[in-house]
């Protein structure tokens, strides 16, 4: 490094002034010529000109050995753009010491110079005269004004931050900024080309191998110690997410769920669930994995984008500390933040597809529903306590359908899923129990069902489900009912223990369902 700044800003050997440092080499110059080969560099652009690839496509002429050379000469870069601002900030350094020693001497004569005041202008008293004294000291012109050095001493940082040097240095990163974006584009396109499964894993190759990617790049921009080169670099790692990585992963749930629930097994009774393999694969073929993991991969890359971003954040706000710097920061991180949320809202997106897929699997079970008569006599409600209606059909075939995808899914996936699927199955349980006739035992027995099912569907998944059954429990809270003025013991701030989600009209509609009960007595209730 020494070798190199004598030819880059040759330094007087016995005193340095940055104010008269001339005929610095360009640095970026300098190392275009020597080390940069721009034959090479031109060759990998021409490559990655004539290729233009589509995520996953096939027949791309093959970049990898430009990209290998192209890697060796950012980090000949980026070594050679630290090591210049830790010279200037060695020089900046020296000069402010050098200021400062000589404020210190400039300090110490005006003491003495004081001193020797005072002691020739004593009174016979022995006093000192202190307006004499300040006086002559003054005129002497002994204390030269250290502001003046202060000022020397910023007009030559300025220079110093300002100069051939350190527009060299500049020049240096933008040849940097333009590799480390074809590094990128060559190496993503790469990871893209080759993804493959791994054995054993719910995700393909390109997902650690993309962001593995990602995560060295904007490493080796914060590297740099430029501002405006983080912030770029940066830049260019949320677009690339946002859009060559973003469409590969969509390109990859190609054919909709129907791949992925082409293995799905058909309910034949109530202990097919119990009936499934160990591993509950349900015999999965290659094209519902392909599908299931594609689905992770989205899962994965949204979990994994985010934790870039702290990662990055975290290295940034020690690395730069101006509370400038740290806004235009997090203005460019922000972005990556959307992105990662987009991202989880493809997944979520694909995911409801598969719901949408499975819930009329369930048909034949709700075509039972909608069939089942909740007019019931004592005999019908005491044979309902056996559990062999359609709530323990109902959640056969919950698990039958659930269970087969949860080793192909991440937990985080299979949990959206059940929860996905439980939400359309609620919303179409409250259509078809809201056409039936209701008795009283009815209601009664509709409570016990909703209660199992609640039970049942808790099992599914770690999250709470109670609260997305509540509209139902409400209801068959209201079709228990003894008579229509009874329901006000329940409604109203007053009682505390139940928060309803059923609107006074609904309220109503679900009062008339009850057979035995007055149409003007439920229009007359003050609710």
């Amino acid at each position: 490094m020494q070798r190199n700044v004598s030819i880059f800003c040759p330094v007087p050997s016995k005193h340095y002034n940055p104010l008269a440092v001339s005929g610095p080499i360009c640095i970026g110059a300098w190392f275009l010529r020597k080390r940069l080969q721009t034959t090479v560099l031109q060759e990998a652009q021409s490559r990655k000109r004539a290729s233009s690839p589509a995520p996953g496509a096939g027949g791309v002429a093959d970049t990898r050995a430009p990209t290998k050379q192209l890697e060796l000469l950012i980090q000949e870069l980026v070594l050679l753009v630290q090591r210049s601002e830790e010279y200037t900030n060695f020089m900046a350094g020296r000069m402010r010491d050098a200021v400062a020693a000589e404020s210190e001497a400039v300090q110490k004569q005006s003491v003495a110079a004081a001193a020797s005041l005072q002691q020739r202008h004593r009174t016979s008293s022995g006093h000192v005269d202190v307006v004499t004294a300040s006086k002559e000291a003054a005129a002497t012109g002994i204390d030269p004004s250290i502001a003046v050095l202060q000022q020397h001493l910023g007009q030559a940082e300025a220079k110093l931050r300002a100069g051939p040097f350190a527009v060299g240095v500049r020049e240096l990163l933008g040849h940097y900024m333009s590799l480390e974006e074809l590094y990128l584009d060559n190496t993503t396109d790469m990871a893209i080309r080759i993804d493959e499964v791994v054995s054993g894993s719910l995700t393909s190759s390109m997902v650690d191998d993309v962001l593995f990617i990602l995560k060295k790049c904007g490493s080796r921009a914060l590297v740099t110690h430029s501002i405006h080169c983080v912030c770029a670099v940066l830049g260019q790692l949320n677009d690339l997410l946002a859009n060559k990585f973003k469409g590969a992963l969509a390109a990859r749930l190609a054919g909709g769920p129907s791949k992925l629930l082409s293995a799905a097994p058909a309910l034949l009774g109530v202990g097919d669930a119990a009936g499934l393999a160990a591993d509950g694969s349900a015999g999965a073929g290659s094209s519902s994995i392909e599908h299931a993991t594609a689905i992770n991969n989205i899962d994965i890359a949204a979990e994994y984008i985010q934790k870039l971003r702290q990662e990055l954040e975290g290295y940034s706000e020690r690395l730069f500390t101006s509370v400038a710097d740290q806004d235009r920061l997090r203005s460019v991180l922000v972005d990556m933040t959307k992105t990662a949320a987009d991202f989880r809202a493809m997944c979520n997106m694909a995911l409801e597809a598969v719901a949408d897929g499975l819930l009329p699997k369930l048909r034949p079970i709700l075509d039972e529903v909608g069939t089942t008569s909740y007019q019931l006599s004592d005999t019908d409600y005491s044979g309902g306590e056996l559990g062999t209606g359609w709530v323990s059909r109902l959640a056969a075939g919950l698990q039958l359908q659930l269970n087969w995808l949860q080793p192909l899914l991440t937990a985080a996936s299979w949990e959206t899923l059940t929860l996905l699927l439980l939400n359309k199955l609620i919303t179409r349980l409250e259509v078809l129990l809201g056409r039936k006739v209701f008795s009283q035992l009815g209601g009664l027995q509709l409570d016990r069902d909703m209660r199992s099912l609640v039970a049942a569907a808790g099992e599914l998944t770690t999250h709470p489900v109670r609260d997305k059954f509540a509209r139902l429990t409400q209801m068959a809270i209201v079709l228990s009912l003894e008579s229509v003025e009874e329901f006000l013991d329940y409604w109203g701030d007053d009682t505390g223990h139940i928060t309803w989600r059923l609107t006074p009209a609904e309220v109503r509609g679900i009062l008339a369902q009850r057979a035995d009960f007055s149409r003007d007595t439920i229009a007359a209730l003050p609710l």
